[in-house]
C-alpha cells in the first residue's frame, strides 16, 4: 500500500481541519466554560470566513448565533461567565432533569441508563489506542466530550510521522471513520436537536448547530482522505 505524503497539498490542509475543529468541539464539550475557553471562541470566530461555514448551512447559522451572541455580551463579564457556566450545568450535568444528557447510552436504549452496552463499545475503541479519558473511573467513556476528544487525539495521530509512530494512516483513517458512524452519529443528531431546542442562549445553541454540521461533513472528509489513501 502507498501512502500519502503529508506535503500533500490535497491532505495535510484537511487533515489539520478536522484537528482544528475536534479541539473546538471538544473543549465546547468537555467541561464548564472558562474565561480562557471564551477568549478561545471569541479568537477563532474573528476570521470573516469560519472553516466549513460555506459547507454547511448549520455550521453557518451556528456560527452567526456565536458572533451575534459575542457581541452583545462581554466575555470578561462575571455576569456572562456565570450564565454560561449555569446554561452548560443545567444542560449536561443537573442538579435537574437533563433536556440533553451527554452519553451515547442515554440515546441508544430504552432506559436511558449510563453505563450500558454502548458505553463499553466505547471503551474498546478507546483501548485499541491506549486512550484512557482523564476522568476515567468518574464518568462514562461515551460521554460526548471524551468521545470528540478520541476522535481529536486520532486526528492527532494522522498528522504525525506514521513511520516513527508505527500507525499506519489508513488504518487511523479507516478506525476514524468506523467510530464516527458506530457511536457518533448515531446519537449526536438526536443530542443536539435537543440542546438547540432546550439551550436559552445564541451560544450554545449555536454550538448545537455547529457540532451537527461539522459530522456530517467529517464523515464526507474522511471518505474523501481515505480515497486519496487508497
Amino acid at each position: 500500500m502507498t501512502k500519502v505524503n503529508h506535503a500533500s497539498s490535497r491532505v495535510t490542509p484537511l487533515l489539520e481541519l478536522r484537528l482544528f475543529y475536534y479541539d473546538f468541539l471538544r473543549r465546547t464539550f468537555l467541561m464548564e466554560p472558562t474565561k480562557d475557553f471564551l477568549v478561545f471562541v471569541k479568537n477563532s470566530m474573528i476570521a470573516p470566513d469560519f472553516p466549513l461555514a460555506s459547507e454547511s448551512g448549520m455550521i453557518l447559522e451556528g456560527v452567526q448565533q456565536i458572533k451575534d451572541y459575542l457581541s452583545k455580551n462581554d466575555i470578561q463579564s462575571e455576569t456572562v461567565c456565570n450564565d454560561l457556566h449555569w446554561e452548560y450545568t443545567r444542560l449536561f450535568i443537573g442538579p435537574y432533569q437533563l433536556p440533553s444528557p451527554p452519553w451515547e447510552s442515554t440515546y441508544l436504549n430504552e432506559e436511558r441508563l449510563l453505563f450500558q452496552k454502548e458505553t463499553l463499545a466505547v471503551r474498546k475503541a478507546y483501548l485499541k489506542y491506549s486512550f484512557l479519558p482523564v476522568e476515567f473511573g468518574h464518568e462514562a467513556d461515551d460521554h460526548l466530550g471524551l468521545e470528540l476528544d478520541f476522535m481529536f487525539r486520532l486526528s492527532e495521530l494522522c498528522l504525525e510521522d506514521n513511520d516513527q509512530n508505527g500507525v499506519d494512516l489508513r488504518q487511523l483513517l479507516i478506525d476514524q471513520k468506523s467510530f464516527l458512524e458506530e457511536h457518533l452519529l448515531q446519537w449526536v443528531p438526536k443530542f443536539s436537536q435537543d440542546m438547540i431546542q432546550h439551550a436559552e442562549t445564541d451560544f450554545y445553541q449555536g454550538m448545537g448547530k455547529i457540532l451537527q454540521g461539522f459530522l456530517t461533513l467529517d464523515l464526507e472528509a474522511l471518505l474523501e482522505l481515505l480515497t486519496i489513501n487508497s
